[in-house]
This record gives C-alpha cells, structure tokens and sequence, in this order.
C-alpha cells in the first residue's frame, strides 16, 4: 500500500474546514447546528421508544443515547461519502486531485462535528449521575476505532455508487437494517435467542456494546471484538486503497457520463 501524500491529507484538512465554514455561514444558526441536529434526532427516537411504546427501565436515556449517537456519527459519515465522488466531478474536470480526497474531506468533516456531540454526551452523563473512573481512557481507543471502520465503509461506498448510480439506494437500506441490528434500542441480552456471536458479526454492534461498557457500566470492553473490527476495517481500506490506486484515471471519466 503506497502511503497518501502528506499534500493530500493538507488538501483534506483545508477543504474540510471550508467545507465547514461554509456550511456554518447559511444556516441562521450556524455552528450550533452541529449540536441541535443531532439532539432533534435522539429527541425523536427518545419520545418513540420511551413514550411511546414504553421501552427499557430507568436508565434506558442513557443506553440510548450512548448507542444513538456513535451510530448518527457512522451513518452520517458513510451517507455523505457515498456520493463524494460524484460531486467532485467538476473539481476532477480541472485539476488532477487524487479521488481519495473527496470522501475523506467528508469523512474528516463528520468527524470534527462529532467532537462537539461527544462532549455533550458527556455532559448529559454527568448530569445524569455517572462517575468515571481510569476505564474511561478506553473511550480514546473505542473512538479512533469507530473511526477507522468508518473511514473503511465510507471509502467501499464511494468506490462503488459511481459505477452503479443505484446503490446508494440499497446503502440507505443497508444503513437502516444495520441501525436496527446494532442494538441501539435494545440490550441484546434480554433476547433469549439471540447468540451473541451473531449479534456481533455487525461491527457497529461491537462499537455501541463498548461504548456503554465504558460510559455506563465502567467496564474495559471486549479487546477480542475490537481487535476483529480493527482487522475488518484494515482490510478494507486496504483494498480500497488498492482500488483507487487502480481507479485513479478511470473514475473522472465514470463520473462524468
């Protein structure tokens, strides 16, 4: 695998902030809808299963919360780096940019807002009650770990959508099973019949299982399932790094048709 140039990874870095910048500058709001939009979403999926339909116990706020917002966090990334591509087509048309820049200036953009959401996580805990203690230095790992699947699932997405347009209608499909599959609603040990080995095939399964054994149960997570999500992602990118390098002449003129 040939290393990314340092000159890319400053291209990403800039166009990001613009990105963000940019972003902030239309809306009347402006940075603060890095905060209010994914509290209106865990607000709706709060007053859904809590109210509602009566789900989960005393501390079903907190267990949601930790499972809904690494999730918003990895479905965001992966919805907007699918088409990344695509969308660069006019910036490809006139300057040679290595394809790898565009989902991974999206992926970087994500990943600063989620700063932001993460501390007001925190917040809420605190507020609610819990206290930490040196387990929580593994959220460091677990979030870097997060990361890297991310960079993983949003880098094959972007490689895929400009050949086939219609895929990234079976990715919103995609991203909306594995939501329900990843156990943000409910625990899966109240399900009798669920095998946990099954259950953690799903690598987001293992992201929001050691996130709560962090920040609820002050509990080190299970090194084995990060360790088989850190080999999932390297390999991966591993082969999408293979693919853009393969790739890199032949995606402007995909695009453009």
């Amino acid at each position: 695998m040939s290393r990314l140039p340092f000159r890319t990874l400053e291209l990403v870095w800039i166009k990001a902030n613009l990105n963000l910048k940019s972003e902030a500058s239309i809306n009347y709001f402006s940075y603060a809808w890095w905060i209010i939009e994914p509290l209106l979403q865990m607000a709706i999926y709060y007053l859904v299963f809590s109210f509602l339909l009566k789900q989960g116990g005393p501390d079903y706020v907190p267990f949601l919360l930790t499972g809904l917002i690494p999730w918003i966090w990895f479905g965001r990334s992966v919805s907007h780096a699918q088409g990344s591509i695509i969308q660069g087509k006019y910036l490809m048309s006139q300057v040679h940019v290595p394809k790898i820049f565009f989902p991974l200036t999206f992926i970087l953009q994500d990943a600063i807002k989620q700063v932001l959401v993460f501390l007001l996580l925190f917040l809420f805990l605190l507020i609610y009650g819990y206290e930490y203690n040196l387990v929580l230095l593994w959220f460091i790992p677990i979030v870097l770990i997060q990361l890297l699947l991310i960079v993983a699932f949003s880098l094959a997405v972007s490689l895929i959508v400009p050949f086939v347009r219609d895929f990234s209608f079976v990715i919103e499909t995609g991203l909306q099973i594995m939501m329900f599959c990843s156990g943000i609603f409910f625990n899966y040990r109240d399900i009798p019949a669920m095998e946990s080995k099954i259950f953690f095939v799903n690598p987001m399964a293992v992201m929001l299982s050691s996130y709560r054994d962090v920040l609820m149960y002050q509990t080190v997570p299970n090194f084995n399932l990060l360790l088989y999500v850190v080999m999932l992602s390297l390999t991966i990118i591993l082969v999408c790094f293979f693919a853009f390098k393969k790739l890199e002449y032949i995606l402007p003129r995909v695009v453009q048709k």
